[in-house]
């Protein structure tokens, strides 16, 4: 608990020293080239978790320097193109974590992170002075996208406890690769 607890701090420190740029409009951060480029480079690293990674480590095995490791990896996340579960499942892979201890571990380390970001953004919207109608619109949002979310990660844990990240791996190639041509041969704007 103490390690999903400490794991949270390199996120929000990075999000707060960071978020100028990240929330600027037209931030280069935010160009196709950096997240096809961030795609690609993820797809190569969790190509590696996946060859190297020991995949014996359980909960039970997990210590507070994982937790502390697994939380660096999900400040990454703030690169457009790098993902946070893709992020945190890959440096699991890499400390030696089976593939659904890794999967576990990164959606409950992604708790705090969401609550807090959604939190930041209610605060927003109250400053703002969002209408009831708003409101209601947000609930019914929030509702589905817990709905939504909770079969996925449901649907994920059951890929993972049979099969490898190998399709995971292709997906962001593929979505890199064509991202940076595409903005090469001028069919996408950077």
């Amino acid at each position: 608990m103490l390690g999903l607890l400490l794991g949270t701090l390199p996120i929000g420190v990075a999000g707060v020293l960071l978020k100028p740029i990240l929330n600027a409009c037209n931030s280069p951060i935010r160009g196709l080239l950096v997240i096809g480029a961030a795609s690609i480079i993820m797809s190569g690293l969790l190509a590696i978790a996946e060859k190297r990674g020991g995949r014996d480590r359980t909960f039970d095995n997990l210590t507070l320097w994982d937790g502390i490791w697994v939380g660096v990896a999900q400040a990454f996340a703030l690169i457009p193109g790098v993902s946070r579960s893709g992020s945190t499942l890959t440096a699991g892979l890499f400390l030696g974590m089976k593939r659904e201890t890794s999967a576990r571990f990164s959606f409950l380390l992604g708790l705090p992170a969401v609550i807090l970001a959604g939190a930041v953004e209610l605060h927003t919207l109250t400053k703002a002075g969002l209408s009831a109608a708003g409101w209601l619109t947000l609930l019914v949002g929030l509702i589905s996208a817990s709905i939504s979310a909770f079969l996925a990660i449901w649907g994920l844990l059951r890929y993972l406890e049979k099969h490898s990240t190998l399709i995971f791996i292709f997906y962001r190639l593929a979505m890199g690769v064509f991202l940076i041509v595409a903005v090469m041969a001028g069919w996408l704007q950077n």
